[in-house]
């Protein structure tokens, strides 16, 4: 067996006597394991404190230097998950109004094709989107908000029937639908470009999905990247062959997503938490470096956005 199991007593003897990783209160480091689980704490954040030549723990860590990033990364989960739901809202909001505003609230709008920016590419797409709500205009559903639509109203509107949809799933109606609603949504948020918010809602996405399962999130790095914003050249981050080398798909390009589709107060009480929260854990340079924040992070609050 390649994974045999382990005794707590073990698993902490393993890692001070093999990766000489200092456990000065074995009693507090059981309790820890027992409530974390040795893969989620010792595995899931490791690496940032190992020697990546001799894979031994550098000199001084100790098991509490682990989990206090563990805590600090668990904090940081809350803190964003919290404030991307907000901007999720705000932005389904103003995209269902603009669409009711060209097409009208009734449910068979957003059912029909003739609104969709359709072609050779995405048809079979937006057929399947659009099935996902014929499903739930059928009354299988359990949201109960929709049964009560249909049969109150025999109508769903969009304002409602967004709700329903995930955040991957709005991006997608986002991008499927003609680009009229879009632009004026857009329009709202800074007057960013339907590029722009392509890609903040993609990588919003994926910081969401993170922090509701719970993974490791501080280092974490999506595939897509978000669009230059003034932001970036504001703080002057520095760029490596044309790119600029930070804020663009690390956990600070949530920040700077979030300056844009947040209104100005939540935004205020978004880095007012995240700054108690670095205060609270005092992560290490390196860590920081690893989030992808700038020196300069906490002036993002005073930009103005034009």
């Amino acid at each position: 067996m390649d994974k045999p199991f382990k005794t707590y007593d073990e698993l902490l003897d393993f890692l001070e006597s093999k990766k000489e990783l200092a456990v000065p209160d074995r009693d507090y480091a059981r309790k820890i394991l027992a409530k974390i689980s040795y893969y989620s704490l010792i595995t899931g954040y490791k690496d940032i404190f190992k020697d990546k030549t001799t894979g031994y723990y550098k000199k001084g860590i100790e098991f509490g230097d682990i989990y206090n990033l563990y805590k600090f990364d668990r904090e940081l989960r809350s803190i964003f998950l919290k404030y991307i739901l907000i901007a999720e809202k705000s932005v389904k909001t103003a995209f269902a109004y603009h669409f009711c505003e060209i097409y009208g609230e009734n449910q068979s709008e957003y059912c029909n094709l003739a609104n969709y920016d359709l072609n050779k590419k995405n048809s079979k797409a937006i057929n399947k989107f659009i099935d996902i709500f014929k499903y739930n205009l059928s009354g299988k559903t359990d949201y109960v908000y929709i049964n009560h639509y249909l049969k109150a109203h025999n109508n769903v509107p969009l304002w409602i029937m967004v709700q329903v949809l995930t955040l991957g799933q709005f991006a997608h109606f986002f991008d499927y639908i003609k680009a009229k609603a879009s632009i004026r949504t857009c329009i709202d948020f800074h007057g960013i470009s339907r590029n722009q918010m392509h890609s903040f809602l993609s990588v919003m996405t994926k910081h969401r999905n993170v922090c509701a399962h719970g993974d490791r999130f501080y280092n974490y790095k999506t595939k897509d990247s978000i669009s230059d914003t003034i932001i970036h050249k504001k703080l002057r981050i520095a760029q490596r062959n044309g790119r600029y080398e930070c804020g663009k798909n690390d956990l600070f390009s949530e920040v700077i997503i979030l300056k844009y589709l947040l209104d100005k107060d939540d935004y205020k009480d978004f880095q007012k938490e995240l700054s108690t929260c670095f205060r609270k854990y005092n992560p290490s340079e390196e860590i920081i470096v690893q989030m992808g924040f700038p020196t300069n992070w906490k002036s993002t609050v005073r930009y103005i956005i034009k």
